[in-house]
């Protein structure tokens, strides 16, 4: 790194990424969405409900007027069939004074019932004897032939005949009431009975301000209806569905409890139906629907304001309680930054008196925490620049006094450096000699890592290192040959690249094993942890002896890997610091199977 390069700041964090939606829109959208949703649910759900019952009450009144105008109508028929019943007691007079009977009687019969405007007595053998009208001359004895006719026939066949309605003029509709008589001669009363009269009954019927009734014939006829030149039309009503619909059940007196169907102009009206059993007639009642359901659409209109109120109440309640929450999240995350970058001694004060204060009391214990792991990183992270790094990890995870203290241990010493360093280094350029330097030390760095070796100390381009202490290892010496071999091997390739280059250098490795004195060698200010003794210095010398490529071990070290390793003995030798010859073996390679760097 260059003066000019300014060493990064410890504190300097990358900046966050900026969130995608704020919390406190979130939440508070959230909870307004939620609780409105809640309304909108329970409003929908209501008015299905409250729509289904108002059409049903509604449709329960209109079957219920529909079918007390069907009544109505039905009686009117009746009250027509008894007073033409009075006029039939002539008949058991003789017959000169039952026809003269007969006609007072019809007269009288036509100023009673007005909806009656012909009446006529047709006897036995089917010819007409007296023939009372309001709207043609009066015919006594014509003797006109009626006997093939429906009205003398079923007359006379049942007791009773009703005619499908007809329309007189093509305007008027009448219907034809027949009595069959109970006397010896068996004659038949007939009267043709106005049926615009019923136009009376279905004015009265109260249904809605714009509701109205009308009736229908079996064929879908209008007979009856408050616009009366509908009648007078022959309006067909066939077409309408609620018609058509009630047609085909007209026989059904359950039949007629109601729908929503469209009238002659097309509008929507809420319909219901009665039907006239005697004659096949059908009674219907209908309302506009907009008027049928405004106390609904005003109850609906309600519903809305309050639903709207509702909704504006709980997007208000929403911010409230969102600002709540967000509030306190908000000074951890500014809590939070702090930290990030580097300011640990600040502290976050939330009182709220639920998680969140306590999410907040132990983001302030984290906080102490992590400051003190940050000392110990950081102090670990210099300390790993001049000692092994398991070595740094227990000096900062301990309080040093078993490290300052000395003690002996057993161990296995490593050494090794560079053949003809110091020749290379008095003549190559410094910037040279400190990149192979920087290569060598690279290598081998990245192995006693590997290995988990202890640093005792570097020299120039010789390095010093061991097993079993601080750090106890169950196989120390075959940590260390495993190590020695893969160093070489890894040495090897840079040693041809240098000698390619025109570097005359080579590698050489000794390895002892016993006993040693270890700890802390310095002043109070400055000092490395080592080992010092016999063991260290065998190590040292073993090196000195060893030729580019060699690793030379001492006899304990071989005791211990016998079995791992293949070796090949050196005469023994003199060497500086030991009064006799030392045995010295050269390791040659790793049996098959035991590379396994742990052991």
């Amino acid at each position: 790194m260059s003066a000019r390069d300014p060493e990064p700041d410890r504190t300097e964090v990358e900046s966050p990424a900026r969130p995608r939606s704020r919390l406190f829109r979130k939440y508070a959208l959230l909870f307004g969405a939620l609780v409105s949703a809640v309304l909108i649910a329970s409003a929908g759900v209501e008015t299905y409900f409250s729509y289904q019952e108002t059409r049903s009450a509604l449709l329960r009144i209109q079957h219920e007027k529909a079918r007390a105008a069907a009544a109505v109508i039905e009686r009117f028929v009746k009250d027509v069939e008894a007073q033409l019943g009075w006029t039939m007691h002539a008949a058991f007079a003789p017959r000169a004074e039952a026809l003269a009977q007969r006609r007072i009687d019809f007269f009288r019969l036509l100023r009673q019932a007005p909806a009656i405007t012909e009446v006529a007595y047709i006897d036995a053998q089917g010819r007409e004897q007296i023939l009372v009208s309001r709207l043609a001359m009066d015919v006594i004895g014509s003797g006109k032939d009626l006997a093939d006719e429906p009205r003398f026939r079923k007359s006379r066949a049942d007791g009773r005949y009703l005619s499908p309605v007809y329309f007189r003029r093509e305007s008027e509709p009448y219907l034809t009431l027949g009595l069959g008589g109970r006397s010896r001669d068996k004659g038949v009363t007939v009267a043709e009975v106005n049926l615009k009269f019923i136009w009376d009954v279905i004015s009265r019927i109260e249904v809605s301000r714009a509701g109205l009734a009308y009736v229908v014939d079996s064929r879908g006829l209008l007979i009856a209806h408050p616009d009366i030149s509908l009648v007078l039309r022959k309006t067909d009503l066939s077409g309408l569905p609620q018609v058509a619909a009630a047609r085909a059940g007209r026989r059904d007196r359950s039949a007629g409890q109601g729908a929503i169907a469209r009238d002659l102009d097309g509008a929507q009206v809420l319909t219901a139906h009665a039907v006239i059993a005697p004659l096949g007639w059908l009674v219907f009642v209908e309302s506009p629907l907009r008027e049928a359901f405004a106390p609904l659409y005003d109850s609906l209109a309600r519903t809305a304001v309050l639903l709207a109120v509702g909704i504006v109440l709980s997007m208000l309640a929403g911010l409230v309680l969102a600002r709540r929450i967000v509030r306190p999240i908000q000074a951890l995350q500014r809590g939070a930054q702090r930290v990030a970058s580097g300011e640990f001694e600040q502290r976050i004060d939330i009182r709220t008196g639920d998680e969140l204060e306590q999410l907040a009391d132990e983001f302030n214990r984290m906080t102490v925490k992590l400051r003190e792991s940050y000392d110990n990183v950081e102090r670990l992270g210099q300390l790993k620049r001049y000692f092994s790094p398991h070595l740094a990890e227990l000096i900062v995870s301990s309080d040093q006094r078993d490290l300052i203290e000395s003690h002996r241990r057993e161990i296995t010493v490593v050494f090794c450096d560079l053949r003809n360093f110091t020749e290379f280094s008095s003549t190559a350029e410094p910037e040279e000699a400190m990149r192979v330097l920087r290569e060598y030390f690279n290598v081998l760095g990245g192995e006693l890592r590997r290995f988990e070796a202890t640093i005792g100390h570097f020299a120039g381009d010789g390095l010093m290192a061991f097993f079993n202490d601080p750090l106890p290892c169950p196989d120390p010496a075959a940590r260390a040959v495993r190590m020695a071999v893969a160093m070489r091997n890894d040495i090897g390739g840079l040693v041809d690249g240098w000698r390619r280059r025109g570097f005359d250098l080579g590698f050489g490795i000794g390895i002892s094993a016993g006993y040693a004195t270890l700890g802390h060698i310095g002043s109070e200010e400055q000092f490395h942890y080592t080992a010092i003794g016999p063991v260290a210095n065998l190590a040292s010398r073993l090196c000195d002896e060893a030729r580019d490529g060699q690793i030379l071990i001492a006899e304990a070290v071989h005791a211990e890997v016998e079995d791992l390793v293949d070796v090949e003995h050196v005469d023994a030798r003199t060497l500086k610091g030991f009064p006799k010859p030392v045995s010295i073996l050269q390791l040659v390679r790793i049996k098959e199977g035991g590379l396994d760097p742990v052991g």
